[in-house]
């Protein structure tokens, strides 16, 4: 048990400005839900129809299990370079290694474009909904395209979302999201449909679940902050399952209030803002509700696309000093901003968002984290007499993993061919392009002093 003293001094910051528990679980409900729950909500729900409640908890509970992995081996080495560091410790070849830590920046260069292109979806449908405004179709990718530069541009001058209000601004997000979910079950309408639970089949949360496991990504950036969370060895593992299961809870509630309220035919009508239309639905919120959730939506996923630039940026630049990317990723400016980096993977981003459709990108980004993933769990299988690890519970992260990788690829083949193909392709570029990269050698970047690395 935790005592009140003890809880007091973990809920409290130190003078220090590092993070306290409040924050990280906010960083980490906030890097989950910060646009899961907007963009994903409709792919999940046409593909597990109203099993979509039991396709997040299958996807969340792997989460915590790989979560397990994530800590274990993050507070054995005391490296916050996530996955990729994982894997150096595992394998004597490095370009394996580089294999997993391109897997692990093309992945969050999906999870950007995913929130990039609901960004994009929900603005149209704010012009509409509020300015009265029918904006056309073709915008969309424009949008997308705009609101990822933008962000690159305020990360090139140093500016990024951190601190008191982000962490409030989560907690608000947090009961609102909930609100919303308990206020449309209480006014369910009684409609006998929505309570066929496997109305697309028993098998259907199944690859539901591997579809959208990129709405559980968020949680492996606090990570990344190892060195920045104060008493990280009793805050960071707290922090990260609280979030996790607060994550589960909000995904379960607000996609079971959803089937309660969305018919198949709005669904196919209104499949990037699901949410917002099934949110229209309920009686007591309405055209209320429905603007309500479009500007959280828009709020969420701008500070998902900065937070994640951020973070993923710095982390190419830490996976380059290791010369497992080419150098170009590790130059940094005076001010320490790693510049091409935040180019680079800004316009991948946007070609991505602009090219791509909700499906594809979603699909791509939960293919990726899915590896990333199931190597985690293998490495801390691995290394669990080291790490001092419990095997089962690693061993049970990579049979999810496992499981869902050929489910979701399986059931891409038997109904989507073109977007497995898609994906098949981008990583076959990728591991192309490590092919092609000769340098294996690490080194200390300097920072811009009148010429460049």
């Amino acid at each position: 048990m935790i005592s009140m003293k003890t809880l007091r001094s973990l809920l409290t910051r130190s003078r220090s400005g590092k993070l306290g528990l409040i924050e990280v679980i906010a960083m980490g409900v906030g890097g989950m839900v910060s646009g899961g729950i907007y963009a994903v909500l409709g792919v999940a729900m046409q593909q597990a129809g109203n099993a979509v409640p039991l396709s997040y908890l299958i996807a969340g509970v792997i989460t915590l299990l790989t979560a397990y992995s994530y800590l274990q081996l993050t507070l054995h080495f005391g490296e916050h370079g996530g996955v990729f560091s994982f894997a150096e410790h595992i394998v004597d070849n490095p370009t394996i290694a580089a294999y997993v830590g391109w897997v692990l920046v093309i992945g969050y260069v999906g999870v950007m474009a995913m929130y990039a292109f609901a960004f994009g979806a929900y603005t149209l449908t704010a012009a509409r909904a509020i300015a009265g405004i029918e904006l056309p179709q073709l915008l969309r990718p424009i949008i997308s395209t705009l609101v990822v530069a933008a962000f690159v541009g305020l990360n090139l001058r140093g500016v990024h979302e951190t601190g008191l209000f982000e962490d409030i601004a989560v907690y608000i997000k947090i009961i609102i999201l909930l609100s919303l979910a308990t206020l449309g079950v209480i006014f369910y309408d009684g409609n006998v449909a929505a309570l066929d639970f496997f109305s697309k089949g028993v098998v259907s949360p199944i690859a539901g679940f591997a579809i959208i496991f990129v709405s559980y990504e968020g949680f492996q950036l606090l990570v990344y902050d190892y060195e920045d969370i104060e008493n990280v060895e009793r805050v960071l593992p707290i922090g990260m399952y609280v979030a996790i299961a607060i994550s589960i809870l909000i995904y379960v509630s607000v996609s079971f209030m959803a089937t309660l309220h969305l018919t198949p035919e709005q669904l196919l009508a209104h499949q990037e803002v699901a949410l917002a239309e099934a949110v229209s639905n309920i009686p007591v919120l309405g055209g209320t509700g429905f603007v309500l959730v479009i500007l959280s939506a828009m709020k969420s996923t701008s500070s998902g696309i900065n937070a994640t630039l951020f973070g993923t940026s710095r982390l190419v630049h830490e996976i380059a000093t290791e010369g497992a990317l080419p150098r170009v990723f590790s130059f940094r400016n005076r001010e320490g901003i790693p510049v091409y980096s935040l180019l680079i993977i800004g316009s991948l981003t946007a070609a991505l968002a602009a090219l791509g459709t909700l499906k594809q990108i979603t699909e791509f980004g939960s293919v990726a984290f899915l590896i990333s993933f199931a190597v985690t769990n293998y490495t801390n299988i691995v290394l669990a007499d080291e790490t001092g690890s419990n095997r089962l519970i690693p061993v049970l992260g990579l049979v999810g993993t496992g499981v869902a990788l050929p489910v979701v690829l399986y059931h891409l083949y038997q109904s989507d061919v073109e977007i497995l193909l898609w994906i098949v392709g981008i990583f076959a570029v990728v591991f192309l392009i490590e092919f092609l990269y000769i340098e294996r050698s690490s080194f200390t970047p300097d920072l811009d002093s009148g010429g460049r690395d």
